[in-house]
């Protein structure tokens, strides 16, 4: 067995003042900005970058959270069973999926420009059962994946 050269405190310690470090460094940062540039620092504008995320951004968002191992695997297993053509395919069948949420997300931001996630549209539209079991399903699914 390989003795280490340091005990396991310094480990925890190095890693407790770095992120003490980096917590203080974030906070002056937040200080400077609001008392400098006038920029509002609350939950609402951290949850929602505020309001002003650009197109481009957040097609790269969608497409970094559907693009998973699972996602991965299963094209790189369709080209090696059909050659490019099943890789190809297997892309289209998902963008046609990511082109419809696009549609609909900036319909459901035309109709509810307050609304943060789509569990407040549901409620707001269908009332609190709906709600209720949309989003018994949206844990669900999170569990599943």
């Amino acid at each position: 067995m390989v003795e280490p050269i340091l005990e396991q405190a310094y480990g925890y310690c190095y890693i407790l003042v770095l992120g003490a470090g980096f917590a203080a460094l974030m906070i002056f940062i937040t200080k400077v900005l609001s008392k400098f540039l006038g920029e509002k620092q609350n939950s609402e504008s951290f949850t929602t970058s505020g309001r002003n995320t650009s197109s481009g951004l957040i097609a790269s968002a969608v497409v970094s959270s559907w693009t998973w191992p699972g996602t991965l695997l299963t094209s790189s297993g369709m080209t090696y069973a059909y050659g490019i053509c099943g890789g190809a395919w297997y892309a289209f069948a998902f963008t046609i999926q990511i082109t419809f949420f696009a549609v609909v997300a900036l319909e459901i931001k035309r109709k509810a420009p307050g609304a943060h996630t789509i569990l407040e549209v549901v409620q707001a539209r269908f009332g609190k059962v709906a709600h209720w079991v949309m989003l018994f399903y949206a844990m669900g699914t999170n569990v599943i994946i």
